[in-house]
């Protein structure tokens, strides 16, 4: 490998343009340098200022998620995705789905699409954790039981607990058997901290009925 490929290995395989700049301290044309490179193969365009390193420099697959979490932020990874990833619902869950504080976004890539849904700052800014790579790479995604909250929180709110065991069972397509192998203790708290009565007191019941 050349220098100028080693160098992009390093950093990769989900890279950004200030990283690349780095790379360059002193040139004038950080946009045509990256050019060349792409024109090389050494990077893949995903969207404006993200690339991915090409097949060969790669040190580990690409992440999705770390994708994800650049491509558009503030965000993390939420909503379908995440309960997909965890086996909670049964439908394949094709691109990313993330929340956000800013506006909603889609963005097309040769990756998939991905998707920012936008939540209130005050239930945006909690329930999600760090996910780390053995490479010490990492990305924020939602715990399952946040995830949940913010697909529930998204879709509207609900006016009784049948009409949310509707939505959690026959629309989600959760099993019950699954959704009381979740920790209910963090999810009881979480609900405690959301919003309107879809979550203090439906859910609430709804978790002291799987309780009994």
């Amino acid at each position: 490998m050349s220098v100028d490929s080693r160098q992009i290995a390093r950093l990769g395989p989900e890279v950004d343009v200030l990283a690349l700049s780095a790379l360059m301290e002193g040139t004038v044309n950080v946009r045509d340098r990256i050019s060349r490179w792409m024109g090389r193969g050494l990077l893949v365009g995903v969207a404006p200022g993200h690339y991915v390193t090409a097949p060969e420099l790669r040190k580990r697959p690409v992440s999705l998620e770390i994708l994800a979490n650049r491509i558009y932020g503030p965000s993390y990874v939420s909503f379908e995705y995440v309960l997909s990833r965890a086996g909670l619902i049964p439908e394949a869950v094709y691109g990313v789905t993330s929340a956000t504080s800013k506006r909603n976004r889609e963005v097309d890539t040769p990756f998939g699409r991905f998707s920012y849904r936008q939540l209130p700052l005050p239930v945006y800014a909690w329930g999600y954790t760090r996910e780390e790579l053995p490479d010490g790479a990492g990305f924020l995604i939602a715990r399952p039981e946040k995830a949940l909250l913010d697909l529930l929180y998204r879709t509207g709110a609900v006016r009784s607990v049948r009409a949310l065991r509707e939505r959690l069972y026959d629309d989600l397509r959760i099993e019950p058997d699954d959704l009381a192998a979740l920790d209910l203790a963090l999810l009881a708290g979480y609900a405690a901290r959301m919003p309107g009565a879809t979550f203090r007191v439906h859910l609430r019941k709804l978790l002291e009925a799987i309780h009994e």
